[in-house]
């Protein structure tokens, strides 16, 4: 990885070596942990700051109307919080969310009911004590809370998973048939109560459950107590998660992190909205859409804090007219319609990645591991020769492994074939004098196709028909930046735990970001109009820091699993102007548009060291980013909505996964 980030502090080196080399290298070692899930004040319950020995024992905060639900239609609901605690916004999301729901509710075809008579007394949870059918008197007038998130927060503050296990334990039990992928029961809330064991020390806490069968066990919902006592920090990070109120930023970077996170299993995304305006006769900070099934459905997060007047939102849209960012200036510009560097790109990629007997080989060992996967199952563990599960391997994602058993992709039918839509796009920016460059990314499977059957060779291009698709896109006289090539070099510089691609995570790590950004900020400095955009390479500072992620395919896996892949601490990269965190503008002459490849680690997480903020920092050009967390296929229609913006754009860089060009759940719509 080293050699990634020493050559990308080289690009434009002829234009201001000295500036550009500033920065990576020389803040090696003095990084520090953020996490985009957890509010900052959150880290200051840590360490030093943990409850003395000495401090009351631990009274639950008082309950409050966690969120009122207002049905607008069979797919559109508002949820209302009263106070924007973390507590209340995760419960808000979590609880009853038909788009988590959907699709749950059928009975699975080799369910057989086995234990559908059993008494509560007979039930198999042997993590629980104290069985009820009835709501237990300990937890009257306590909160309830989400367990995912919070047990999320939990470990990322004290690295302890104990309730996350015990938790994922309750939902994994599979009453006798442990064929059925599909859960058997949720747990839906979560009480944190003081302790009733008076030997437990200061701060205590019992955790009591409400776990809820699927619809299709016939069994009605049943109460427990956890064998489980949590003391030390926990009572004081409990306390900050049901009492710390959000601010409006904070709020959104809640919905986008949730969005992003969810994506791979829901298909969610943010609607384009003004955060406290009018939506559905309330006043949601954000709304989400979400797609698991083929029908969308939409949720609106709302706060009384947020919310907005009809004059709030004239006098905020004056003022963002008024700012620097706010109003655009039209630039004089030219399209670069020199050929030489998409025809040696295509001359580069011809023959190289023929179907032979060895690509043959691996598609059939492929799908035949996918064959023995539950339906259901969107994710699966590292194997190795043996059929053994590797500890700490690779997660594999369904859809990329989709992608490489894909056939010919430009032969799709009309809403699934992106070929036509890519020369649609071009024509269209051509109209505009804006320059059209496609980046997409290979997906992890195809870059590690050795670690997702055993017995490839490290070298083998194992996906013909995605490289041929590059080359069909080329040959259309479109621009694409070809980094897979890159990304194979990038493999050589993995450091266990830290990879090219996020082990547990579909998207890439620092290396392979690195590698990609190094060749797209030297493709930029190599357009005839770069000499005359202003360009000041230097005038940004970059940072080496930590964050905190969970991998989004973890949720894919079976229940039981779930717990033995934890949050991986990820080196990553942040970009500064000045002592503020680098953000594009509107005036911005480059537009980053595409899915969550441009947006982690650039919008959730550490923010401000995703791509866009990278390729500001090595070109100094400033960059806009325009993230589609449902895929990228749909930011092209936002793209059209922006119309004066793209009055300052000289370029659009278009970037998603590859895995969205062969059967997108998103279909491709023609511009309009």
């Amino acid at each position: 990885m080293k050699n990634f980030k020493a050559n990308y502090l080289k690009v434009g080196a002829a234009l201001a070596a000295s500036a550009l080399s500033f920065g990576l290298m020389a803040c090696a070692g003095n990084s520090n942990v953020e996490s985009g899930t957890v509010p900052p004040a959150v880290a200051e319950v840590r360490g030093e700051n943990s409850a003395p020995a000495n401090m009351p024992r631990y009274v639950a905060p008082k309950a409050v109307t966690v969120f009122e639900m207002k049905i607008v239609s069979e797919d559109k609901q508002i949820r209302v919080v009263d106070k924007p605690t973390l507590a209340a916004l995760d419960f808000a999301a979590y609880f009853n969310n038909p788009i988590r729901l959907a699709g749950k509710e059928d009975k699975p075809e080799n369910y057989q009911g086995v234990m559908a008579g059993a008494k509560l007394a007979d039930y198999p949870f042997p993590m629980l004590d104290s069985l009820s059918a009835y709501e237990p008197n300990a937890v009257t007038g306590v909160e309830p809370i989400a367990w995912e998130p919070f047990a999320k927060l939990l470990y990322s503050q004290t690295g302890s998973d104990s309730l996350s296990v015990l938790l994922n334990g309750v939902e994994a039990v599979k009453w006798n048939e442990p064929d059925v992928f599909r859960a058997f029961q949720s747990v839906t809330r979560l009480w944190g109560v003081p302790s009733s064991n008076v030997n437990a020390g200061s701060n205590a806490i019992d955790w009591w459950v409400e776990v809820l069968p699927a619809q299709w066990t016939g069994r009605s919902a049943f109460y427990g107590k956890l064998k489980l006592t949590s003391t030390g920090e926990v009572a004081e990070i409990l306390n900050y998660y049901l009492t710390g109120e959000m601010n409006a930023d904070d709020a959104m970077n809640w919905a986008r992190t949730l969005s992003s996170y969810w994506y791979p299993t829901l298909n969610t995304d943010l609607e384009p909205h003004t955060a406290g305006a009018p939506w559905e006769n309330g006043r949601p900070f954000a709304v989400m859409r979400g797609n698991p099934m083929g029908t969308p459905m939409w949720i609106g997060f709302e706060a009384p804090a947020f919310r907005m007047t009809d004059e709030e939102i004239r006098a905020k849209q004056v003022a963002d007219s008024l700012m620097v960012n706010g109003a655009v200036i039209p630039v004089d510009r030219h399209l670069d319609t020199s050929s030489t560097f998409r025809l040696e790109t295509l001359n580069a990629i011809k023959g190289t990645c023929p179907a032979n007997e060895a690509t043959a080989a691996f598609r059939k060992s492929l799908a035949e591991q996918m064959a023995k996967l539950p339906k259901e199952q969107n994710a699966w563990a590292e194997v190795d020769v043996n059929g053994n599960k590797v500890e700490g391997g690779f997660l594999w994602f369904r859809r990329n492994a989709n992608y490489l058993l894909a056939d010919k992709i430009s032969g799709q039918d009309s809403l699934h074939n992106p070929l036509p839509r890519m020369i649609e796009l071009k024509n269209y920016l051509d109209s505009l004098g804006i320059q059209l460059l496609v980046v997409p990314v290979p997906v992890k499977e195809e870059i590690y196709g050795e670690k997702l059957v055993p017995g490839t060779a490290a070298d083998l291009c194992v996906n013909p028909e995605g490289r041929a698709f590059t080359q069909e896109l080329l040959e259309a006289g479109i621009d694409v930046l070809d980094i897979y090539p890159a990304l194979m070099a990038a493999k050589a510089g993995d450091e266990p735990p830290q990879y090219s691609f996020q082990r547990y995570d579909t998207h890439w790590g620092l290396s392979g970001e690195l590698a990609t950004m190094e060749l797209l900020a030297s493709r930029v400095t190599q357009y005839s109009w770069y000499a005359e955009s202003g360009a000041q390479p230097g005038s940004l500072n970059l940072q080496e820091t930590q964050t905190l992620r969970e991998g989004d395919l973890v949720a894919h896996l079976p229940d039981a699993e779930k717990s033995k892949y934890p949050a991986d601490n990820l080196n990553v990269m942040k970009v500064y102007r000045g002592t503020e965190t680098y953000k594009g503008g509107k005036n911005a002459p480059i537009l980053l548009m595409g899915d969550s490849f441009t947006g982690v680690f650039e919008s959730v997480d550490q923010k401000s060291g995703g791509p866009g903020s990278l390729l500001a920092y090595a070109t100094g050009l400033d960059v806009q980013v325009l993230t589609s967390w449902g895929g990228g296929p749909g930011v092209r229609s936002r793209m059209m909505k922006m119309k004066k913006d793209m009055l300052s754009k000289r370029l659009v860089v278009y970037m998603m996964t590859a895995r969205d060009l062969w059967q997108s759940p998103m279909e491709w719509d023609a511009l309009k």
